[in-house]
């Protein structure tokens, strides 16, 4: 079953669904890239500095998305 659109004449409405779009794929694009930090980790197949300095990056923007979600 399809979910109803939502209410495009509301301006704040729409607002507020973009921002949690937004914030939401920023998340999942951080969470995407530990992920393949954590693989590169495993496999060893590039420097573990590397890695690790993609984990932490990704780590710092799951912090700074949740900090904005709250």
């Amino acid at each position: 079953m399809l979910r109803p659109l939502p209410n495009l004449q509301d301006t704040a409405g729409m607002a507020t669904l973009g921002r949690l779009s937004a914030l939401r794929n920023a998340r999942l694009d951080a969470i995407h890239s530990l992920r393949d930090a954590v693989t590169q980790l495993q496999g060893a197949n590039v420097p573990e500095e590397d890695a690790i300095r993609v984990a932490r990056a990704a780590l710092d923007r799951i912090e700074e998305v949740a900090k904005l979600s709250a």
